[in-house]
């Protein structure tokens, strides 16, 4: 008789053990519309997951350790619905799916694997993350954070719109706005912020999104870059220096049309008018000077501004540049 219960017991333990691992294993849809329609009817975020399953193995990686266990679907499961989008190369797919992988590939802005885009049920983009470390449980635990967060930025905002908030929440909220590339609400909020305490960040800001639109050399962006440096004349809040690094990144992104003299002419003036007094920035722009002429094959330059770099970098970053210097002199052994 006991030797019976015994047994019971067991069978009965290996069904709920049975029970709770099929209750755990997550429905990854395979197609978005679908997906779309269950988030807009149980009010839950998307996970899309970007994969090449047959040759990433990173992808293979992140699977196995995290969104393939237990413990991720114990703790993220009923969170969220989920689609894998897959890139394979060996495996066959419909002229469908590929075709509709492709579009959410470029309209999320997908450049490699494995990547994870998290949406809000409007389809929103609210997170974008990758491999991570640490197990089923710690991954889904960050996706959830990562829900908690949007939610607390869209309760801000919503606060925004009936009582002022202080500069630094302000500014905290602008830059959450930009890392989702929400640019109405980023708009918005530095319209508002230009009445706060941070209206010096708010108008950098104004330049660089005015420059990143290509518009830096309009009256408007000039009149404003004016006026932030006359509000800074000694570089005492290193306005001259963000301004500097704003101006090569639109040079940089007009580089077909630009030589490197004039790609790295707002750095070079910034090293010859404030270098000396900031020695923190000064070695970082000196190498970033020297890797646009060695790219352009100007290798005297790219020497000389890597060896200026070199003495005045501290001492941990010297090794690096060191042998950033030796496959400068190397290239131009090589070279005819």
């Amino acid at each position: 008789m006991r030797n019976s219960l015994v047994a019971c017991f067991v069978f009965l333990t290996s069904l709920l053990n049975m029970s709770q691992v099929q209750a755990s294993q997550i429905n990854w849809l395979t197609n978005y519309d679908e997906a779309v329609k269950q988030s807009r009817s149980l009010s839950k975020p998307i996970v899309l997951f970007f994969t090449g399953s047959d040759w990433c193995g990173w992808c293979i990686k992140l699977e196995n350790e995290s969104l393939g266990t237990n413990e991720f679907a114990e703790t993220a499961g009923d969170k969220f619905i989920f689609v894998k989008l897959d890139f394979p190369l060996n495996s066959k797919q419909s002229p469908e799916i590929t075709a509709q992988n492709k579009r959410l590939q470029r309209q999320f802005d997908v450049t490699g694997y494995p990547t994870i885009v998290i949406l809000d049920s409007k389809q929103q983009k609210i997170g974008t993350t990758g491999y991570r470390p640490g197990g089923g449980k710690q991954y889904g635990l960050y996706l959830l954070k990562t829900v908690d967060d949007h939610t607390a930025y869209e309760q801000k905002l919503e606060t925004l719109e009936k009582q002022p908030l202080a500069g630094c929440d302000l500014r905290s909220l602008y830059n959450q706005a930009t890392a989702l590339s929400r640019d109405q609400d980023a708009h918005y909020i530095a319209s508002v912020g230009l009445d706060s305490d941070q209206k010096h960040f708010f108008l950098l800001e104004r330049y660089r999104t005015l420059s990143e639109k290509g518009l830096g050399h309009e009256d408007t962006a000039q009149a404003l870059r004016q006026q932030l440096l006359a509000s800074d004349p000694q570089n005492l809040k290193l306005t001259h220096y963000q301004l500097a690094v704003i101006d090569f990144d639109a040079a940089c992104q007009e580089s077909q049309q630009s030589s490197p003299d004039k790609a790295v002419a707002a750095l070079v003036d910034y090293i010859q008018k404030f270098g000396d007094k900031d020695r923190d920035n000064l070695w970082r722009l000196q190498m970033l000077v020297a890797q646009v002429y060695f790219e352009n094959d100007q290798l005297a330059q790219a020497l000389r501004y890597a060896q200026s770099s070199y003495q005045a970098a501290p001492p941990a970053a010297q090794p690096e540049i060191a042998t950033a210097i030796q496959g400068i002199e190397a290239k131009g052994t090589l070279s005819p």
